[in-house]
């Protein structure tokens, strides 16, 4: 043999080894793949059998960087309701409350796919003499109600049963009438009207009785929330002495309320300037315990420390972020806090998580069709990422979610 038929054969052995290595290689990269698809159709199965089991928005199912923020997507509207203004959701997300203007000037009570489960209002009264605005939900289900014309919170088990009317700062109803009885019987029934000179009440197997109605009020109280503590947080909007009030756990969670008297804690006057408000809204706290107010008039969101001390306002201006008529807010546990612009017909979206507020995004624009809005009026965020907004020329609550 000779020497090229040598080296001929040493190449084709060459190329035959070269040939196993790259089969080889293609075999590695063949199983790599199939174990890619295998664990992608395991984690795809996974999130499917979650989904079914608990559903929810697909953001709130998958990790996402806490830097990510969009816009939420319009789902669906809710019906059956005459200009609502207020909306809050039960503890456990079940319910949704919803306080309208017009028509009855009811609070509906619906499931959170739309379906009415009822309705209820101050007892003794009439539509004309009832005006409910804003409403909050305490952590043992009580439904908290502010009505602009009674100027008095009425407060409703989860189902709508009346249970009490905080009448002033430091005066509910029940203990008005205890403190005239010398004490009142279990079971008792009892009834107020800001129009009416008596106060009705019933004590169980005996016959109505009445009472002179209490003083007429000092205060007009408008926006209510109840932050993670407990706290509720009223904004009062009286003429010429506007403020926040805040009213502790331990006074909302009392065994009774026969003995109703609140630590006076308040802040802000009347006016225009930093520390003033023109018909606040709403107050939420923040997880450094900051306090926001959309200051409605004034166009801005007023900011204060947990001392009461103004820090700073935002939103006045022009450009993104800027506000018109700022009415309900809401803060989720992100940090990111929502404010409802009647005017700008829209909802702005802050992160306030930092040292000062950066502005998101804003969604929604004015009109009648799905996602839009006609004077919109306030918000309520769930864990699950659902937004609730009042749509108030539209009749209608949006419900958006991430």
């Amino acid at each position: 043999m000779t020497q090229s038929e040598l080296s001929s054969d040493f190449g084709e052995g060459g190329d035959f080894h070269r040939t196993e290595s790259d089969e080889e290689k293609r075999r590695k990269r063949l199983l790599l793949l199939l174990l890619f698809l295998f664990l992608l159709l395991c984690s795809s199965c996974t999130l499917f059998i979650r989904y079914l089991r608990e559903p929810a928005p697909l953001p709130d199912m998958l990790p996402v960087p806490v830097g990510v923020n969009y816009p939420p997507h319009y789902l669906f509207s809710i019906y059956g309701m005459d200009q609502p203004v207020g909306v809050t959701l039960s503890p456990d997300g079940g319910r949704i409350y919803v306080s309208e203007t017009g028509g009855e000037r009811l609070v509906r009570i619906f499931d959170t796919e739309g379906t009415p489960l009822g309705s209820f209002a101050p007892p003794a009264t009439r539509s004309a003499e009832r005006s409910p605005v804003y409403l909050a939900v305490a952590s043992d289900g009580r439904v908290f109600v502010t009505d602009r014309i009674q100027h008095a919170i009425f407060v409703y088990d989860q189902d709508g049963q009346y249970l009490d009317t905080i009448l002033s700062p430091d005066l509910t109803l029940n203990e008005y009438i205890s403190t005239h009885m010398g004490g009142m019987k279990p079971g008792t029934t009892f009834s107020y009207s800001l129009f009416n000179t008596e106060v009705l009440y019933q004590p169980p197997g005996e016959a109505e009785q009445s009472l002179p109605a209490p003083d007429p009020p000092t205060w007009s109280p408008l926006g209510v929330r109840f932050d993670g503590q407990g706290r509720m947080w009223l904004t009062d909007v009286t003429e010429n002495q506007n403020n926040v009030r805040e009213i502790s756990s331990d006074w909302i969670f009392a065994s009774d309320w026969n003995e109703f008297d609140p630590e006076e804690q308040r802040f802000g006057e009347t006016g225009q300037e930093n520390d003033q408000f023109l018909f606040p809204n709403a107050a939420v706290v923040d997880s450094q315990g900051r306090i926001y107010v959309s200051d409605g008039n004034n166009g801005r969101i007023s900011v204060w420390d947990e001392k009461y001390n103004f820090l700073f306002h935002f939103g006045r201006g022009s450009g993104d972020g800027s506000l018109s008529l700022p009415r309900g807010i809401f803060i989720d546990s992100r940090d990111r806090l929502f404010v409802v612009d009647a005017v700008g017909q829209d909802v702005k979206v802050y992160d306030v998580s930092g040292p000062e507020p950066a502005f998101l995004y804003a969604f929604g624009d004015f009109g009648m069709d799905n996602g839009l809005f006609n004077y919109p009026n306030d918000i309520y965020v769930d864990d699950s990422g659902r937004l609730y907004i009042a749509d108030r020329e539209n009749n209608r609550i949006q419900v958006w979610s991430y």
